[in-house]
Order: C-alpha cells, then sequence, then structure tokens
C-alpha cells in the first residue's frame, strides 16, 4: 500500500481542518477588510459636510463602529484560538 493511500492519522485531519479553517479565516478577514475600507471612505466623505452629519447619521456611525469593534475582536479570538490549537499539534508531532 502506497503512503498516500494510508489512511489520515488523528492529528493530520486536525492540521488539515485548521488549514481549512485558516483559509476561511483569510477568506472572511479579506472580505471585511474590502468592507472597512469603503466604510473608511464614507466616513471620510461626512466629514468634509459636517453639517450633513444629523442625528441618524452619528447614530449609523456609532452603529458601525461597534461592529468595526466587535468584528475586529472576534477575529482576534478566531487567530488565537487556531494558534493554540496549532502548538498543541505540534507539541503532539514533536514527542
Amino acid at each position: 500500500m502506497s503512503e498516500s493511500n494510508l489512511p489520515l492519522t488523528e492529528d493530520a485531519i486536525k492540521r488539515e481542518q485548521l488549514s481549512n479553517d485558516f483559509a476561511n479565516l483569510r477568506e472572511d478577514f479579506s472580505k471585511f477588510s474590502e468592507e472597512c475600507a469603503f466604510l473608511f471612505d464614507a466616513f471620510s466623505a461626512i466629514t468634509r459636510e459636517p453639517e450633513c452629519i444629523t442625528e441618524h447619521t452619528s447614530e449609523g456611525i456609532r452603529h458601525l463602529c461597534y461592529w468595526l469593534k466587535y468584528q475586529v475582536i472576534g477575529y482576534r479570538e478566531k487567530i488565537g484560538e487556531m494558534q493554540e490549537s496549532w502548538r498543541v499539534l505540534s507539541r503532539k508531532k514533536s514527542c
């Protein structure tokens, strides 16, 4: 039986899943970055016309800032979880 036909070990399956999770996180973060660029351009445009900042506009900006903050926190947590998973797998592999 060739090596390519051998069943994957539990660690190999976990590494493959972690690689897939990383690829998905990278894709999600790329989309998030595009959304951020759009929002930052919009915020910049709004500041050029301060007389147009209504109560609703101000509330919308507050809401978007809150959303951005928690998106970043979520990405930070996901990255931390993935790093810890990778450390655990690396320790098992070196033993």
